[in-house]
This record gives structure tokens, sequence and C-alpha cells, in this order.
């Protein structure tokens, strides 16, 4: 469904949290990733740095806390910048491998709450692929803005309707997932954080992907047979051609917003 007014986008009826939760319960499987860790791991790495050097450019110090922090790449990237890194995941496979990296401590394991933390306790907040997921924006965006310190940052990448793959790709557009609750554009997201976030960047997210990750993400979720048959074609391709990274945006937008003290 689409507001008429703001051009919102989203899910009629919602997934009921049962479904979500079968979704989620091997959600870092579903990609490939059990069978080929070590590259997916080294491709999201390189899309986390330069994330979080985006973010540095405005602070390099203090407490982070990612949001559906997976497996944990972005924490990485940020603890080697210098920050105390905390994280938030509901998946079992995300858990584990956080809580092996950085402590039972620092991992949220259940949807956050607003007393999950004090008042003013971050210096940095990231949700990259996340925000799609949350069904009750405003009450989020809330508890974000109550968890950050004064001028803190957060930092959001999140699927753009207005984006060039989803005019080319309309209805086929691979962001179009049951888990996604809400999808935002460029014009519209900025209007959700405006009472109480300043916008000071917003552009397309480049991520770094193989074309091997691209194909599984394409033919999970992609109903066009094209793209589904082209997984037979990757036997013939070298192992070194398909594992090779390069920088893409597939739709995605990359948002830094200040708090702003009301």
């Amino acid at each position: 469904m689409e507001c008429s007014h703001c051009g919102l986008q989203f899910i009629d009826p919602v997934p009921d949290q049962k479904r979500l939760n079968e979704i989620y319960a091997d959600y870092y499987n579903r990609w490939g990733i059990e069978s080929s860790g070590e590259n997916v791991s080294k491709m999201k790495t390189n899309t986390f740095r330069d994330y979080i050097e985006k973010i540095t450019r405005f602070t390099s110090t203090g407490r982070l806390l990612d949001i559906g922090c997976a497996t944990g790449e972005l924490m990485l990237v940020a603890q080697e910048k210098g920050f105390d890194v905390f994280g938030v995941e509901i998946s079992p496979q995300g858990i584990d491998r956080c809580r092996e990296l950085f402590g039972k401590e620092k991992i949220v394991t259940h949807a956050l709450r607003g007393d999950e933390f004090p008042s003013g306790y971050f210096d940095v907040i990231t949700m990259s692929d996340v925000f799609e997921h949350i069904i009750e924006p405003h009450s989020h965006v809330n508890i974000l803005w109550n968890f950050l310190k004064h001028n803190g940052l957060l930092m959001l990448v999140t699927p753009d309707t207005s984006s060039w793959s989803k005019r080319i790709m309309k209805m086929r557009w691979p962001h179009y997932k049951e888990e996604h609750v809400y999808y935002y554009s460029s014009h519209n997201i900025t209007g959700l954080f405006s009472d109480r976030f300043e916008t000071i960047i917003l552009t397309a997210a480049h991520k770094n992907l193989t074309l091997q990750y691209g194909l599984n993400v394409l033919k999970k979720y992609s109903e066009s047979n094209t793209f589904r048959n082209i997984g037979g074609i990757l036997k013939y391709i070298p192992r070194r051609v398909k594992n090779h990274s390069f920088k893409i945006n597939f739709g995605e937008m990359f948002v830094l917003l200040r708090k702003k003290i009301r």
C-alpha cells in the first residue's frame, strides 16, 4: 500500500510476530552465508568501514549501539576506530557470534525497549538494513532520541523507494520482502525524523558485494526466472571472479542524523 499524501509504502496486513520469528530464526543463512561465511564477512566489513568513515567525520569516540548487529562486523569496525560498542540482535546465529566477540553484557537479545539503557547513554546509534523492519517507527524514533546524548548521531541504511532500481524493477524490486513493513523514500524519511533530528547526510548507500552473494539474494527474493536461472551459469565462472568484491548501490539510502534538543 502507499500513502497518497507522502508516498510512504507499507505492508498490509503486517505479518504477525509468530511469522516474523520464523523468518528471523534462520535469517543469516538465507544468502549462502553458511557456506561462504568468511567471504561474506569480509564483504560486510568493507561496507561498514565506509559507513563508519562517514560517521567519524563528526565524532570518533564514545559509546556506539548497533541495532540489528547481525554477526558483529559493524561493531568490530567501530571498535577498531575506538568506540565502546554495544549491539542488539534477535537472530540466534547473530547472538551467538556477537556474544563470543564482545561478551554477553554487550548484547541485547530481544527487541529494543525504552528502558534498556539510561537516557543520553550513546554517542552514536546505527541501524543498517533494520529500520524497514520496525512495526512502530514513531515510538522507535522516540526511544532512539532518548538514548542519544546531546548532538548524538543516528545512522540509517534502508531501502529507498525513489531509487533507480525501484523505478526500473517496480514490483519485482528485491527489497519487497515479507519482513519489510515500511518502505521510505529519500523525500519522506526526513519528515519522520524532523521533530527530533537534523539530517546532515542523505545519499545513496553503496555496499561491497560479490557476484555470488548478489545473485544469491536475487534468486532468493526475485520472482524473475532470469535471476533464478543465472545460478546455473555460476558454476562455469572462476571462483576468484565470483568472490571479487565491488561497490554498488542497489536501491538503498544512507542517512545520518543529529539529535535535536527540544
